[in-house]
């Protein structure tokens, strides 16, 4: 099966993409975007299990210089995706029917190379499931197949090896990006992210910090983030994004001669809290919404504009 073969098996388009564009537009597959944003969702919902994310917050550091372009919505879509990819070598396969000569056969592929090739990423060369191995169970006058761990145990090995190369990180990379953009409206769901950011950044102390001082510049004698003022493209996007409308009482804010200073761009969870300088943190206020909320943590209005 070449990579075309595969790619107009599940609706992808081949072909180099153009260059020219890349930063004005985002060429969205959406493969498992919405799987992995209500990953994220549960993740950091009321329900999620703060557990699950200890590997991702051991490395809290990286969340936690300023305004990176890789944003903490990024790395959660990475962490999700990462874990996804190693969960479905337990069993989830994707069957792809093949023409022979008379015959119809069935190949089993992994979804994180069915990925790599739909994105143009990797060679041509896919990993082929071993054959089933394992045995029929009756349960309550049903039978079922339970595969044995050979198969499972080939698939997580090749997929160890496979998150080793650069086109795994492209291809987490370019995923990440689309789940950014389908959930970067989502202010309710941001906030939620941010509150479990800030419970680990939070735990940064002067004591924690004292052997880390590239982490401890960034911070105050209070041990919370110093505030530093969004570049022009995270405020750009935030207006954008939330219509050049307050958030909050969705006062018009286009009028004005300077429509983004940074004074109106308010950090959805307080940098006294634990928030962090990132655009997906921010949120368009007018004077007075700003003024009124201050520091406080208060639920994200979840008003958005109808498209007609």
């Amino acid at each position: 099966m070449t990579r075309q073969d595969v790619a107009i098996s599940y609706g992808g388009v081949m072909g180099p993409r153009p260059d020219q564009d890349r930063k004005r537009w985002l060429d969205h597959r959406h493969y498992r975007t919405y799987e992995i944003a209500l990953g994220i969702t549960q993740a950091v919902g009321p329900s999620g299990d703060l557990r699950d994310l200890e590997s991702l917050a051991d490395g809290i550091a990286d969340f936690l210089p300023p305004w990176q372009k890789e944003t903490a919505v990024h790395r959660f879509a990475r962490f999700i995706a990462d874990e996804m990819f190693l969960e479905d070598t337990q069993g989830r396969y994707t069957e792809v029917y093949e023409h022979g000569s008379g015959t119809i056969r069935t190949r089993r592929y992994l979804p994180v190379d069915v990925a790599m090739r739909s994105y143009g990423f990797g060679s041509d060369e896919m990993f082929t499931i071993p054959e089933r191995h394992g045995r029929e169970v009756r349960e309550a006058n049903v039978i079922r197949w339970v595969e044995s761990s050979q198969v499972a145990d080939a698939c997580y090995a090749y997929t160890l090896d496979l998150q080793l190369t650069d086109d795994y990180d492209r291809l987490l990379a370019q995923m990440a990006d689309e789940v950014f953009h389908t959930i970067f409206p989502n202010r309710v769901l941001l906030s939620r992210l941010h509150e479990v950011l800030a419970i680990y950044v939070r735990e940064h102390d002067p004591e924690t910090l004292a052997d880390k001082p590239g982490i401890a510049k960034m911070f105050t004698k209070g041990s919370r983030l110093k505030r530093v003022a969004p570049p022009r493209w995270a405020r750009r996007a935030v207006y954008f994004r939330d219509q050049g409308h307050c958030a909050a009482c969705a006062a018009d804010l286009t009028g004005l001669i300077d429509p983004l200073p940074a004074a109106q761009f308010d950090h959805i969870v307080a940098l006294s809290l634990g928030g962090l300088n990132d655009v997906s943190n921010l949120q368009l206020l007018c004077q007075r919404c700003n003024r009124e909320k201050a520091a406080w943590l208060i639920e994200p209005r979840t008003r958005l504009r109808r498209y007609y």
